[in-house]
């Protein structure tokens, strides 16, 4: 009987503790103080507002994600900021974290007090802006939206006067800006700095004299992308700023017959972007080096129709080859790239992808006059980065 019970004391204990793998319940002991915690990570794309935790003492938290998985990464915050991060007990950053059933934080870079009040903010803009969005660390910096698009109030000589009500969990340390238009390329530049709410008043009003772009529907277009990609590639997706660089909302391209992709952005005056092989960070399109390709822009209707090459993945996925880099001697003179010991073909693209110049030789490839800049040489299948002064 004595090992029957022991048997059915051990077979609890395994079904306990993956049930509480499957559950994923996420616990964690704070240090004394601690206010409040928060969980950021690849479960809620790495926001640091999005997911509070359950306070179970003074230094407990819990928080049940079901939608969560033990692999992916994440780190706690004592507040809806990253300026709340945890740190290493000699305050040092600390590795992103996988599921485990216990979770210790040793420090916080900043203990968060908890300042939850409506705030109205009121801003004075020139006058050829036509709509206005506020973003800010109160949504963690997800980006313009229709929930923070502001409301027009009045206007005189001095410009537009838009207004909005916020809920702020940590109003006084609430820092934000302005975009004259639905994506990051319409945010201010003058100031170039954002604001910080830094009072204990209920409202506070501020002027922003400029802005990197302004939003003007009735000059809007559609942006039609066409990509070239490594050979394998079965899927691609496109992330920039006109869908908040939230990976949720990323978008799959269509697949063509001669394998290119396609995009059409409706509704765009200009965007920045960047294309993945996976809807996901790391599967990010590289440079001829393997880092990450820089974003990209378009704008309309200069770019309406473009086309673009993407020379390699950041990370790849099953049946995409790895960058393979050219050990031909590459080299700049007079303002042409010059290519030795090539076998059957060489083509040259611009540092945003565009196609500059082709050839079919054996031998040395000579190109035409180029601008100064960077360039990219794709020859016999492998690429490398060139410099032209």
């Amino acid at each position: 009987m004595k090992k029957i019970f022991t048997l059915m004391f051990a077979l609890l204990s395994i079904f306990a503790v993956t049930q509480s793998v499957s559950a994923l319940v996420y616990n964690v002991t704070v240090p004394a103080g601690t206010k409040a915690c928060y969980i950021t990570g690849e479960m809620n794309g790495w926001s640091p507002s999005a997911t509070a935790l359950t306070k179970v003492d003074d230094t407990h938290f819990t928080v049940n994600l079901p939608d969560a998985t033990p692999v992916m990464k994440y780190q706690y915050l004592s507040g809806p900021d990253w300026k709340y991060i945890e740190k290493t007990a000699d305050g040092a950053a600390i590795t992103d974290r996988t599921w485990s059933a216990m979770d210790v934080v040793a420090k916080w870079l900043e203990v968060f007090t908890l300042d939850e009040r409506d705030v109205t903010v009121e801003v004075l803009v020139p006058l050829d802006v036509k709509v206005l969005y506020i973003v800010g660390n109160f949504n963690g910096w997800s980006g313009p939206s229709e929930i923070t698009k502001m409301t027009y109030v009045s206007e005189d000589i001095n410009g537009k006067v838009f207004s909005i009500k916020i809920h702020s969990l940590d109003a006084k340390n609430m820092e934000f800006k302005f975009c004259a238009g639905p994506a990051w390329s319409y945010q201010q530049t003058d100031p170039k700095a954002n604001f910080l709410y830094g009072t204990t008043e209920n409202s506070i009003a501020v002027v922003v004299n400029a802005f990197e772009g302004i939003f003007d529907p009735a000059k809007t277009g559609t942006i039609n992308i066409k990509a070239t990609v490594p050979a394998g590639t079965e899927k691609i997706f496109i992330q920039g700023d006109f869908l908040g660089w939230n990976m949720e909302n990323a978008i799959e391209g269509v697949k063509n017959q001669d394998g290119t992709f396609t995009f059409s952005i409706p509704m765009v005056m200009k965007i920045y972007y960047n294309i993945y092989n996976k809807a996901d960070w790391a599967y990010v399109e590289a440079d001829a080096n393997g880092d990450k390709y820089p974003d990209r822009s378009a704008t309309y209707p200069e770019d309406a129709n473009t086309s673009i090459t993407v020379v390699a993945w950041k990370k790849s996925i099953s049946g995409i080859s790895n960058i393979k880099i050219a050990t031909n001697k590459i080299y700049s003179r007079n303002n042409q790239i010059v290519v030795e010991n090539v076998i059957s073909n060489v083509a040259v693209y611009d540092i945003t992808g565009r196609k500059i110049e082709t050839g079919i030789i054996s031998g040395t490839f000579i190109s035409k006059r180029l601008n100064s800049g960077l360039y990219i040489v794709k020859v016999d299948g492998a690429t490398k980065k060139i410099d032209i002064r």
